[in-house]
């Protein structure tokens, strides 16, 4: 692959993570082997159920998430990480651990009061 094609691949990969919500989702995802949408919302503290669809939906199609139907009613949804997904847990860690030590001393201040 070219440099050009690389770099189409990280923009197209940083426009889905990047998107605010995806990394929380995707590591909320990864504490769990399946998790349905109303439990996944409620560790989402703040994310409306519409933008929660709209970013299982974008991770879906990036191969990041997938989702299981069942032919039920009410119908129960499923979630899952991918194996692709999977690897980026170290990467979230890793950025989480760096955000941690690069915080400033009041957004330090402020998370402990909370």
């Amino acid at each position: 692959m070219d440099g050009k094609g690389a770099t189409c691949a990280i923009v197209g990969v940083w426009e889905v993570l990047g998107r605010r919500w995806s990394l929380h989702i995707l590591k909320n995802l990864s504490t769990k082997e399946v998790i349905r949408f109303n439990e996944l919302k409620r560790s989402l503290s703040g994310i409306s159920s519409t933008v929660l669809s709209e970013r299982l939906l974008e991770l879906e199609r990036e191969g990041l998430v997938t989702k299981k139907i069942y032919p039920e009613v009410p119908p129960r949804v499923e979630y899952t990480i991918t194996p692709q997904a999977k690897e980026l847990e170290v990467i979230i860690k890793e950025l989480a651990r760096w955000a941690n030590k690069w915080k400033s001393p009041e957004i330090k201040l402020l998370a402990a009061k909370k």
